[in-house]
């Protein structure tokens, strides 16, 4: 990786925050500074974040929430088209394979 000159920045961090990456860097080899550079550099080569950003509320469905979705949209699609077309139920869909 060729070196460009660097640009002088200032940001406002959380203080504990900063400490406790700064010791995980540390361990590394690596300063903030190297660290945040290796964060943009990602940034640029995938065109966004580098990780996935989620609510920390947010509860990845169960399999039978699912299922259950499913269902309940076949039923709705079924109901809504007035028998024109008859989609098979989930279930069927399901014993079939």
């Amino acid at each position: 990786m060729v070196k460009s000159p660097r640009k002088q920045t200032s940001i406002k961090v959380d203080p504990e925050a900063w400490e406790s990456a700064k010791e995980i860097f540390a361990g590394y080899g690596i300063s903030v500074s190297d660290a945040i550079n290796i964060f943009l550099h990602k940034v640029q080569k995938v065109g966004g974040l580098p990780f996935e950003m989620r609510d920390e509320t947010y509860k990845e469905p169960t399999k039978e929430e699912i299922l259950e979705g499913l269902r309940e949209a076949v039923e709705e699609v079924n109901l809504a088209n007035k028998g024109k077309i008859k989609l098979k139920t989930l279930d069927e869909v399901l014993n079939e394979l």
